[in-house]
């Protein structure tokens, strides 16, 4: 049986629901490419992994290192900069925007040195459909000056730290909750339940990975598309694909132009919700929200 859509009133007598104004979203764009399986009315996808490497904006190479952290004449002694696990309660959630003068970022394995983390391509910023590159903040040195970020490339939840001076902190109370067995998506804000409606999610052969993500990019579709009306872009991959029609396998939150199909297994891992659902979550979901998706 099909959930029920649901807006909580209250919230939207206090604004987060505007009416007519989510049909004015302004267009934005996508990072990558989302699938969809024969069962849909096919879409190519519109970036491939091709199309990625060659139209990536120019950038420098990562500066070097301190020598202590890369081919040093002895063995150093390497000692741990402490850390601080951001609290948990309540649920605010930290986000990381990278300043318009920082061209990409070139994440750590600890703060302040060690390896530069393996990237498949540059993290560029602004994302190729330029938006500013926002990070979900998992974590921060006592002194405030390195963060550690999760990186919107594979494997899934791959992190890394950052320069706190690359980027510009900000925090929100907004995360969204995915139960596949249930084909539910609830959104809150702070322990107010905003949304909640009912979920297409990944077939068997092409599940709808697990784990907590983030939105990192949203993009606007035209009218019919299988994506529906906008697509809001999660820091996860599909773990059973490598591509998808020659574009990377990114899973996202979309609406659909089968709305028959919500409630069942049928993509290629993405979570397809009923559209004036999408819209609205286009309207109300800031960059960077966590996104929990459980069995």
């Amino acid at each position: 049986m099909r959930r029920r859509s649901h807006l909580n009133p209250l919230a939207a007598a206090g604004g987060v629901f505007v009416g007519s104004a989510l049909l004015a979203a302004g267009a934005m764009a996508a990072t990558l490419v989302m699938g969809v399986t024969n069962a849909d009315a096919r879409e190519m996808p519109w970036l491939t992994l091709e199309e990625l490497a060659a139209q990536q904006p120019i950038v420098d190479p990562p500066p070097a290192l301190p020598e202590v952290f890369t081919t040093p004449a002895e063995p150093p002694v390497m000692t741990a900069v402490p850390t601080t696990t951001l609290p948990t309660t309540p649920p605010e959630s930290v986000v990381a925007t990278v300043r318009p003068e920082i061209d990409a970022i070139w994440p750590t394995t600890e703060p302040g040195g060690g390896e530069y983390v393996e990237l498949e391509y540059p993290v560029t910023n602004p994302t190729y459909f330029g938006n500013p590159l926002t990070l979900m903040v998992t974590d921060r040195t006592p002194d405030g000056e390195w963060i550690k970020v999760q990186i919107p490339i594979r494997p899934n939840g791959t992190e890394g730290w950052i320069p706190a001076t690359d980027v510009d902190l900000s925090s929100h109370f907004v995360r969204i909750e995915v139960v596949l067995s249930e084909r539910s998506v609830r959104v809150w804000d702070g322990e107010t339940l905003i949304a909640e409606t009912s979920a297409g999610i990944g077939a068997d052969v092409t599940p709808t990975p697990l784990g907590t993500f983030f939105v990192n990019d949203l993009v606007e579709r035209f009218e019919g598309s299988s994506y529906g009306p906008y697509i809001l872009s999660l820091s996860a991959f599909s773990e059973a694909l490598e591509t998808y029609g020659g574009g990377v396998p990114v899973i996202a939150i979309h609406g659909t132009n089968r709305p028959e199909l919500i409630g069942g297994a049928h993509s290629a891992g993405c979570i397809r919700i009923e559209n004036d659902m999408i819209r609205f979550l286009a309207e109300v979901v800031p960059m960077g929200t966590p996104v929990t998706i459980s069995a």
